[in-house]
């Protein structure tokens, strides 16, 4: 039977070994104490697996499962599968997070009756440098309930991320295996759904909690594989249809937020290539891009970067793939 106070903390656990100690460590330091943990082996080949058993003998709050590798979205579900709590908060195995993250956002989820709790962004540090988070809660903002029309809006126009990792869910609203298995970019294709399933959301501004690390190999900055372009071209389609459907008034938002992943996995298949199946994404990807130019070139409330793209893509596939390269050399991505 789950928890009403316990908070689950699922941790996915793939080839992180130098980095899980510090985030194990900072978990267990919470200083809201009625929380598991939950170690999610996802069939990790550099000893992060037995790293898991021995820190988890050295906390019994936690619980490790072994499985074989199936990606972040199916190790997350496997440990929602098994958590006790009514709580649940996901935590990357190579970020950490502020002693106060969990007493900061169910304390926000009880003083405002949210079912989510959030904070806009995590705060983002390139690997090997430092990143100073709160301490107590003397800094931390009063939470503010947000309706949930209102809080889509700002995931799609990108003020508010669409990260899983830092908020917290009562266990209702996550369903059965709420992330799907086989996709990159997983938290665009499952958040939006999880907040359509609730009335508001309260949104705590402090980015100082959950230290989100840069990697060299995260899934952004690694070079084009074909399940980046399907995955894009899946979760856009999906995305559109349920946003136009339930917010006829966010169409224009979910234009934009279709156009930014495209544009963004466009932008990392080589320019030059002769591979017919990455020719074939970017035709794919194009079509996307070319549907959806209008109306975020004219949409005033979409990002500087992406009208100016939208712009760009009225001069042609050749000149937006050239913008793309250029953006791409200058790190400009996202």
């Amino acid at each position: 039977m789950a928890n009403s106070n316990l908070v689950s903390v699922i941790v996915p656990v793939y080839n992180v070994k130098p980095y899980l100690q510090e985030c194990f460590d900072s978990i267990c330091r919470q200083s809201y104490r009625n929380i598991e943990i939950i170690l999610v082996d996802d069939g990790s080949t550099d000893g992060s697996g037995e790293l898991c058993d021995v820190l988890a003998a050295s906390d019994d709050r936690t619980t490790v499962l072994h499985k074989e590798n199936g990606g972040l979205s199916d190790a997350r579900n496997a440990g929602l599968r098994i958590a006790q709590g009514d709580w649940i908060s996901f935590v990357d195995s190579d970020d950490y997070i502020s002693p106060v993250f969990i007493e900061v956002l169910i304390n926000a989820c009880r003083d405002t009756g949210c079912q989510i709790s959030a904070v806009p962004f995590g705060k983002p540090f390139n690997d090997g440098d430092a990143c100073p988070l709160v301490e107590s809660l003397d800094p931390v903002a009063p939470a503010k309930a947000l309706p949930s029309p209102d809080v889509q809006r700002l995931m799609l126009y990108q003020t508010l991320d669409t990260g899983a990792q830092w908020r917290l869910y009562a266990k209702a609203p996550l369903g059965i295996d709420p992330f799907p298995k086989g996709l990159y970019y997983e938290d665009l294709a499952s958040v939006y759904k999880i907040i359509h399933k609730v009335d508001s959301v309260a949104v705590v501004d402090c980015r100082e909690l959950y230290a989100y690390r840069m990697r060299s190999n995260s899934i952004i900055r690694q070079e084009y594989r074909h399940i980046k372009g399907e995955s894009a071209l899946i979760i856009a389609d999906q995305l559109y249809h349920d946003i136009c459907n339930w917010y006829p008034d966010l169409s224009k938002a979910a234009a934009s937020r279709c156009f930014s992943v495209c544009r963004m996995v466009f932008a990392q298949i080589p320019t030059k290539n002769n591979h017919s199946r990455q020719i074939q994404d970017e035709d794919s990807l194009w079509s996307v891009l070319s549907l959806h130019r209008k109306a975020v070139l004219r949409d005033r409330e979409a990002r500087p970067r992406e009208r100016f793209a939208a712009f760009v893509a009225y001069f042609g596939k050749s000149a937006f793939s050239l913008f793309c390269c250029v953006a791409r050399g200058l790190g400009l991505l996202r």
